[in-house]
């Protein structure tokens, strides 16, 4: 390993946790950015392999990648995925069983070592109008995870009355750094970090990007006190934390769907702080969204903490008093880990 791969500890768990899964010819040239784009390399956040076409980085901004290892928009330029490549990346994550395939492609997306995703696309197979699963996958999205631990010291502060956490939304919009301030959060009060107590946290990971489960086991930092339920669909999840493991703040990540407001309300109904994410832009976008406007005119949210894009991925734009829709927080700031 580099000196430049030791000195950075993300980069160092990417490169021994995700790239022994990539097919070999592939697996070079990426490594090839290292060198050739090493600003590039340690701001990956997806690497994109499509059949038939030019591999794909996402560095902040979308770029192909040549067969040198040099980034390109020239898609003449880039590095050919073929069929093959694809195919046998995914087996190589599947550890060539064909039993754990079956079971990833029934959810299209797979966790690997270190709590990274790789979201899979392809030919579907649909029985009476639902989808069983992807019967030839065709597109794979690596997504690295990035953890960032002390990337929420900012807002900490106005995320808390006395010793009871506030009821809290986290929007953005995608790849906005939501999901990562959301863990760092919960590592927060799970274990008393910068507040005025310990919380017991409840998390129900749906979709497992918090915790990063793989095999069972998170791969990511929730804190010594957080209950996680992995894969499981956030009303039964809600229900069965609140029943069996006495939580005092209950944490899931993206609402929005109609049945979402009948889990916050189970949550109020319990006495129990939440902490939980949504897609919009701004607040005028989150309070005209069908499903999420109510929690913003009835105050069922006491915190909302936007993030963008602007000055880079986890840029707080602001916090704002969600009973009485004030800013509390109103300039723009990169939130970044201070050592």
């Amino acid at each position: 390993m580099s000196d430049y791969l030791i000195k950075e500890g993300v980069d160092l768990d990417f490169a021994l946790k995700v790239l022994p899964f990539i097919v070999p010819k592939l697996r070079r040239v990426i490594e090839k950015l290292k060198k050739t784009a090493p600003h590039g390399w340690n701001k990956l956040e997806e690497i994109r392999l499509r059949a038939d076409q030019p591999l794909q980085v996402e560095i902040g901004r979308s770029v192909l990648v040549t067969s040198d290892g040099e980034l390109t928009t020239d898609p003449s330029r880039g590095c050919k995925v073929e069929e093959e490549d694809v195919a046998r990346t995914l087996q190589l994550m599947g550890e060539n069983s064909l039993y754990t395939l079956e079971e990833e492609l029934k959810e299209g997306y797979l966790t690997l070592p270190g709590g990274h995703r790789v979201g899979l696309a392809g030919e579907c197979l649909v029985a009476q109008g639902h989808l069983l699963r992807l019967k030839r996958v065709t597109s794979l999205n690596i997504r690295i995870a990035r953890e960032l631990k002390g990337i929420s010291r900012e807002i900490l502060p106005f995320l808390t009355k006395g010793d009871r956490p506030l009821r809290t939304i986290i929007i953005s919009p995608p790849q906005a750094g939501k999901t990562t301030l959301l863990r760092d959060i919960i590592r927060c009060f799970s274990n008393g970090e910068q507040l005025p107590v310990p919380t017991k946290v409840g998390l129900v990971d749906e979709r497992g990007e918090v915790s990063g489960c793989y095999r069972g086991i998170p791969q990511l930092d929730v804190g010594i006190r957080t209950d996680w339920l992995s894969g499981c669909p956030k009303k039964e999840g809600v229900f069965l934390l609140l029943r069996a493991m006495g939580p005092q703040l209950i944490a899931t990540d993206e609402i929005g769907r109609p049945g979402d407001l009948e889990i916050i309300e189970e949550i109020l109904n319990a006495g129990v702080g939440f902490i939980t994410t949504a897609h919009a832009w701004d607040t005028k976008d989150f309070s005209a969204r069908p499903s999420l406007k109510k929690l913003w005119f009835r105050g069922l949210v006491e915190r909302v903490v936007v993030l963008s894009r602007r000055l880079g991925p986890g840029t707080l734009e602001g916090v704002w008093d969600g009973q009485t829709k004030e800013p509390l927080l109103p300039q723009a700031l990169r939130l970044e880990v201070r050592r």
